[in-house]
């Protein structure tokens, strides 16, 4: 059972920011039993991006940020190798992604950062590789990488590994 880490904290939970207070280590058990729980599920069984992944990724940049911290240094964006790749079989990767030779399209919408799409078509809704959805008349095109994390994981991971490979 987790020791009280002071008078005011209930087993390092913090009510005012809602955050809780873990060590590396148990993050990156916690990361390492998502990761074999996902192998075990049925081929294409769970979406890309739905939460449960979505929450992965968070999980998987704690545990990056806490180790490139303990080493002294700043955390720069995420390890892609800590992240699902797209052989992973239990999930169901977007077809026309970066990873699969499409070129992302850039949107900034107003009050909700920058994200990215799997193409730039011309519908009425947006959705972005992070599975945010929006109107057309609430973005405008923009350039460079995207404000949001995980569609600028989605990016990253279609620049740095290509489809199929490890």
């Amino acid at each position: 059972m987790p020791k009280k880490t002071g008078p005011r904290d209930l087993y390092g939970y913090d009510p005012a920011s809602d955050t809780v207070r873990v060590g590396r280590h148990d993050l990156a058990r916690l990361l390492l039993m998502f990761r074999s729980f996902a192998r075990e599920q049925a081929p294409g069984s769970w979406r890309h991006m739905d939460d449960y992944d979505v929450t992965f990724e968070r999980l998987a940049d704690a545990v990056d940020a806490a180790t490139r911290a303990r080493q002294g240094d700043r955390w720069a964006g995420p390890d892609l190798r800590m992240r699902c790749t797209t052989t992973e079989p239990a999930y169901a990767w977007p077809a026309g992604a970066p990873y699969d030779g499409g070129t992302p399209a850039i949107w900034s919408v107003k009050g909700y950062g920058s994200h990215a799409t799997l193409q730039d078509g011309g519908g009425q809704f947006h959705t972005g590789l992070c599975g945010f959805t929006w109107l057309e008349e609430e973005a405008r095109r923009a350039s460079g990488l995207p404000d949001c994390p995980e569609c600028l994981r989605e990016v990253q991971l279609g620049g740095d590994r290509p489809r199929g490979g490890w």
